[in-house]
């Protein structure tokens, strides 16, 4: 199942609004997959399981010949069964998590596919749509809040680190951000429940991921995949992926205006998508 924890404490740990841990086995974005995609998916895994299972069986075939041929002629079917029973008893965990990340990256891929073909460049239409359209833009990411502790030297808006436990998953500590245009407009991201996608962007050294987790309070027992991490900067190009909201900003409150403004979110069971996208950073 998707997990989830809290930061706190006196020491004045981040509090970001997404902050969760996630198996790729629970994958959220998954809601967004038609039946049909999902089998397909799913058919990833059905494929690597069966080309495993056969290069099992050549392999007990091979050990078997072996050790007819140069060891003894007698047992070699049982020798040749708890050989190879032990070596896929070994691989089976690594077999698993390679399944794992595949699904994972595919589904990203479709998604990403589908966003990218509805992408809206007219805010203003996009801002008399009804609620809870689904809407895809691109932009570029400015900061409300960071997180406390910088990512690679620089101020971070959120962070994905691939990491482990008992299934390989992803931890995501993100702020709600603003996503902006050429034309300076903006669109309020709310990023509770929703999923971030994108390449390692930052390459942290052991001592710096260490109190990276131990900042964020990550769960005993998690381990990081991985040195680098994606992180989400202010000025990064981003595609978001959510439902049309029309919100109550606080910060754009005014003593002849309520603050309402356009914004982008989840809606169960479909998380709002970020997407990195391969453009050039800019100021915001």
């Amino acid at each position: 199942m998707v997990g989830s924890f809290e930061t706190g404490g006196s020491t004045g740990a981040l509090r970001a609004t997404l902050h969760r841990l996630t198996p790729l086995r629970d994958e959220p974005a998954g809601g967004w997959l038609s039946r049909g995609e999902r089998l397909r998916i799913d058919a990833i895994g059905w494929l690597v399981w069966t080309a495993f299972a056969i290069s099992m069986f050549l392999l007990r075939f091979i050990v078997r010949v072996l050790l007819f041929m140069f060891v003894t002629p007698v047992f070699t079917g049982r020798m040749s069964l708890v050989l190879v029973g032990a070596l896929s008893a070994a691989l089976v965990p690594g077999v698993r998590r390679s399944i794992l990340r595949m699904k994972s990256a595919r589904t990203a891929d479709l998604l990403r596919q589908g966003a990218n073909d509805v992408a809206a460049d007219d805010w203003e239409a996009l801002s008399r749509e009804p609620e809870g359209q689904v809407a895809s833009v691109l932009g570029w990411v400015r900061g409300r809040a960071h997180l406390e502790r910088p990512i690679g030297g620089e101020a971070a808006v959120g962070v994905a680190i691939p990491c482990q436990s008992k299934f390989p998953g992803v931890l995501e500590a993100v702020n709600d951000f603003e996503i902006c245009d050429e034309e300076g407009r903006t669109i309020l991201i709310q990023i509770a429940d929703g999923r971030t996608f994108g390449a390692p962007n930052v390459s942290l050294e052991g001592r710096e991921l260490q109190m990276l987790f131990a900042a964020l309070e990550v769960p005993t027992g998690v381990t990081a995949s991985s040195w680098q991490v994606h992180a989400l900067r202010d000025g990064d190009p981003v595609m978001v992926v959510g439902f049309k909201r029309t919100v109550v900003d606080p910060g754009e409150a005014s003593l002849r205006q309520a603050g309402e403004r356009l914004a982008l979110a989840s809606q169960s069971p479909c998380p709002l998508l970020v997407f990195s996208v391969d453009a050039e950073r800019r100021k915001v």
